[in-house]
């Protein structure tokens, strides 16, 4: 299935991406299954465990058996990210090739793992808002997996058993900020974690639906124009070893995100730009790019790089 959240109301809702639209999948199984609990949140049903593609496909079934389907479909729903609040999202760094040739830098033996931070999440539709100052921003799109449940000292062969599904994260990065923190020794956590810089979505694609995504078509648009494309099955590190490492240094939780990694090619954005990211069998992320709506009063204007305001003593 295609799950995603949407906000029905003020209340996020579970809804599944269907043949006839959006349905709104946590009334469909109120309806048909009331005596089922933990599918309030996309979370909660990841951490039940349930077999969602079953149950969540019987629900649509017998509502369209009794011709009541079309009085739970969402005309146009306001997208939210697929969870809302993860546990943790995990992210990689250099996991294509091309991508390490174009930044000059070298490749390790092991991945490199950083953190997007939950707070910072934005959904399929929203803004990403760029920083006031001067700043080379550029995103970067990307495979996420899901994991489905705990897991620790798992190995590749196994990971396969741990994931929910797969969507997509733009790893929205501030290159001016990143080059000026790797020299601190420390490239990845400030600059990758403005506000609005991890949008994700639109929706996941269950593990069942998708098996293995390791040899899918990724294309970026920005302003309708193909920027640049690429191929999971360039990925130097596949989801399974990357779940598996993961796995061995820090415990892994249902709902945890792990996104994968770009690919080569030109990434900048800048306002009034409408970036799409697409991925073959998943969907396509889509989100307008805008200025900042004010100054940030504890950074110095017109330097890409600082100084911070500091007051006197």
């Amino acid at each position: 299935m295609k799950l995603l959240t949407f906000d029905a109301n003020g209340t996020a809702h579970v809804g599944a991406a269907i043949a006839e639209g959006i349905v709104d999948l946590t009334e469909a199984l109120r309806r048909t299954q009331p005596q089922l609990t933990g599918a309030a949140t996309m979370l909660a049903i990841i951490q039940s465990g349930i077999d969602i593609d079953a149950v969540g496909g019987s629900a649509i079934d017998a509502l369209r058996a009794d011709g009541t389907l079309s009085q739970f479909i969402v005309a146009a729903p306001r997208y939210l990210p697929p969870i809302t609040n993860p546990p943790k999202i995990l992210a990689l760094a250099l996991n294509y090739q091309e991508h390490i040739d174009e930044t000059n830098l070298h490749f390790y033996n092991e991945p490199i793992i950083f953190t997007k931070y939950s707070s910072n999440l934005v959904a399929h539709g929203d803004a990403i808002e760029l920083p006031p100052f001067p700043q080379k921003v550029d995103e970067e799109h990307e495979l996420a997996l899901v994991v489905s449940r705990r897991c620790r000292h798992i190995t590749p062969s196994e990971a396969a058993d741990y994931i929910f599904g797969y969507t997509i994260c733009n790893d929205v990065s501030a290159r001016d900020r990143q080059r000026e923190r790797l020299k601190m020794g420390q490239p990845y956590a400030y600059a990758k974690n403005f506000a609005t810089f991890c949008p994700m979505g639109p929706w996941i694609v269950t593990a069942k639906e998708l098996p293995d995504a390791r040899n899918l078509k990724m294309e970026v648009r920005i302003n309708g124009k193909v920027t640049r494309a690429g191929n999971t099955k360039d990925m130097i590190f596949d989801p399974y070893e990357v779940l598996a490492y993961c796995s061995d240094y820090t415990p892994m939780e249902a709902g945890d995100v792990i996104s994968l990694g770009t690919f080569a090619g030109d990434k900048q954005i800048v306002a009034g730009d409408t970036v799409e990211l697409e991925i073959e069998r998943i969907g396509t992320l889509r989100n307008d790019v805008v200025a900042a709506p004010a100054k940030w009063s504890n950074f110095a204007e017109g330097v890409p790089t600082g100084p911070l305001v500091r007051t006197s003593k």
